[in-house]
């Protein structure tokens, strides 16, 4: 993603440079700043020629600037003089634009008014062909006086549209550099925009986000440029022209509604103002039955009841940008984030009151606002990406934060579980005790009193392997557990841990202790070894006792075998039982801490810490216990511990 916005920046700054010597590259006379024109209005639009000219002469108005009336249905008549010296003793290149205009008419005649006028005839929904050339705007070729005065020249100008008139008088090679440097910037330019709108469209489609469904429907306003510039038509040979008319009159109710759209979404004002983006909302609804007004005669009407309601709602909008600016003393973030779109909104209502006739017409108002729409789209897909990621990983921790507080309630409810169990297992070998010291103040025998003292130590030992457990959960669970490492001897260990249990007359215990010490004296002359492994010997010979106890409380008879043995840079300690193994919907949770596995054949009850403290044990040395073999004839559990490698370390 870093590197599409790094490409779109790129391109975003190779277009000014394409768009920046655009004016330096040829110099044509406009109309109205260079060339000064007399206007007068035929509101009925009857008037001939002949009638037309005497009117214009007594009743004209002098203009010096684009001719920009708004949506009206009055025929506009200008009056005008082409000097010889323009010509330059070449023909001129009459270019019209823009591209909404229904018919313009333009005569011309020298100057010494004894030639008849010449007509040239052009507009959208003119039949004949668009001009002399076969490009984006109408271009009228016009040859040089035959006088040294020059020509007479009179437009009629009609329109259903937006009365918007900027023409231009090219020297032909002039001509041919500009039309050559503005048809690839244009290219360039809608490009770049309809890869972005396609990016936003797809990031919208798996986001789902509205701030990017807002970049994505920007998609309108270019096409709307796109029209008004030619390229529709000149793509479309033959019904392009007429298509291209009403798509501007479709597009233009819809334009401004999907421009004040992004900037609504950029600040959230849905959150922050809700009665103004209810009446946004109310606004950009009130576009789609307007639609009907084109076929139905009153278009002019309905765009001037839009463009009242849009420019409206975009002024409320840029207080509220400037109140939170000032309320928020221009705090860099929000201002940065607001910036773009306040200066796409302000340059949207000044191209509605330019539509409207309200305000006269900037060429740099127009080039700035085709800028601040790709500048301000790329900011804010920015902003919305990373709003969106901001989201996901809320949605991350909020979804963590439940797994844990599941977890915390399963605990409470495992540990509510545990201290009845507790409360159950330390009453039976207390009860035990209580009874054998009972009974020893009227033993006479000295045989039964040994028998009541044993049966009071292994009532002992059990409490104290139950306790142990408890001990040694709190311990792995607190942090930076250090470990009491030291040399062990693991024979040793073994032996305790299976003098622990207390096996019943239906089991037995059998050894295999193979240490290998023949291998491991060989690595230790090598420096590899130690002669003992470094472990804590009291949390090793709780883990190892409760895998015996496990291994004797699920298997009803038969010989517990444990093995001990060196394998390389480790050693395994494996317990193997012939009970009737783990159910296999139960594997996966044996290992976990207050989960037991229900048996017919287990007649006491535990806490279910066992196998857990065991594991946590072998982890905390760095090592593993598995379940190795499970079947029905009995379980194999496998420690894995290395054999010094946390030596004077910490777990």
């Amino acid at each position: 993603m870093r590197y599409v916005w790094r490409s779109l920046l790129f391109c975003t700054l190779m277009g000014g440079a394409l768009l920046t010597p655009l004016s330096a590259v040829a110099a044509p006379l406009w109309l109205g700043s260079d060339i000064p024109y007399r206007v007068w209005s035929d509101p009925k639009g009857r008037l001939s020629l002949r009638e037309a000219v005497p009117e214009i002469a007594r009743h004209g108005t002098l203009a010096r600037e684009v001719l920009s009336r708004g949506y009206t249905r009055e025929v506009v008549w200008l009056r005008f003089t082409l000097a010889a010296d323009a010509f330059d003793g070449a023909p001129l290149w009459l270019e019209i634009k823009p591209n909404f205009l229904d018919d313009i008419r333009v005569y011309y005649r020298p100057l010494s008014g004894d030639g008849s006028w010449r007509q040239r005839r052009v507009g959208d929904t003119f039949a004949a062909p668009r001009g002399d050339l076969d490009y984006r705007f109408p271009i009228l070729k016009m040859p040089p006086p035959p006088s040294a005065l020059g020509y007479e020249v009179v437009m009629r100008v009609a329109t259903t549209s937006s009365l918007l008139l900027r023409i231009g008088f090219w020297q032909p090679e002039d001509f041919t550099a500009h039309a050559t440097r503005s048809s690839a910037y244009y290219a360039f330019y809608f490009g770049l925009a309809g890869l972005s709108t396609l990016l936003a469209l797809v990031l919208a489609i798996l986001l789902r986000n509205r701030l990017l469904w807002s970049v994505a429907f920007m998609a309108i306003p270019y096409a709307m440029m796109a029209s008004i510039e030619g390229f529709v038509a000149w793509s479309l040979p033959g019904a392009g022209i007429l298509f291209q008319h009403y798509l501007i009159s479709v597009l233009a109710l819809l334009m401004s509604a999907s421009l004040l759209w992004m900037p609504v979404e950029a600040i959230a004002l849905r959150e922050r103002v809700p009665w103004l983006y209810r009446l946004f909302v109310g606004a950009c609804c009130l576009s789609l039955p307007l639609m009907l007004s084109i076929p139905l005669g009153f278009y002019s009407q309905a765009i001037r009841l839009q463009t009242t309601l849009h420019f409206g709602i975009g002024l409320l909008f840029l207080i509220y940008c400037l109140r939170v600016w000032i309320k928020e003393r221009f705090r860099t973030l929000s201002f940065a984030l607001s910036v773009g779109p306040f200066v796409v909104t302000a340059l949207t209502l000044y191209g509605l009151l330019v539509l409207a006739g309200w305000v006269p017409f900037k060429i740099v108002f127009y080039r700035a606002w085709q800028y601040s729409l790709v500048i301000n789209m790329l900011l804010v897909m920015g902003v919305a990406v990373y709003q969106v990621r901001q989201q996901y990983r809320e949605a991350r921790e909020k979804k963590l934060l439940a797994r844990d507080l599941r977890i915390e309630r399963e605990a409470s409810f495992n540990q509510r579980q545990f201290m009845g169990m507790v409360a159950h297992e330390f009453r039976t070998p207390l009860a035990v005790i209580a009874g054998c010291l009972e009974n020893l103040r009227y033993a006479t025998d000295l045989a039964q009193a040994r028998q009541r003292y044993a049966r009071i130590e292994r009532a002992n030992d059990r409490l104290v392997q139950l306790t142990d457990n408890c001990l040694v959960d709190a311990r792995l669970d607190a942090e930076n557990l250090h470990l009491d490492l030291r040399p062990a001897d693991l024979l040793e260990i073994v032996h305790s841990a299976v003098a622990l249990i207390h096996f019943s007359d239906n089991h037995a215990c059998q050894l295999d202790l193979d240490l290998d010490r023949s291998a491991r004296v060989e690595a230790q002359a090598d420096g590899l070894y130690d002669e003992r492994p470094w472990i804590d010997a009291a949390l090793m010979r709780i883990a190892l006792s409760n895998v015996i106890d496990n291994a004797v409380k699920y298997s009803a008879s038969g010989i517990i075998r444990v093995e001990c043995r060196r394998v390389g840079t480790s050693f395994t300690l494996a317990v193997e039982d012939h009970g009737e193994g783990v159910p296999a919907d139960r594997v996966d949770i044996i290992f976990e801490r207050y989960r037991r596995v229900d048996s017919a054949i287990d007649t006491r009850r535990g806490f279910g810490l066992g196998l857990h403290v065991s594991r946590q044990i072998a982890r905390a040395h760095g090592g593993e216990l598995v379940l190795a073999r499970n079947t029905t004839s009995g379980c194999r559990f496998v420690f894995t511990i290395p054999w010094n490698a946390t030596k004077g370390g910490r777990a």
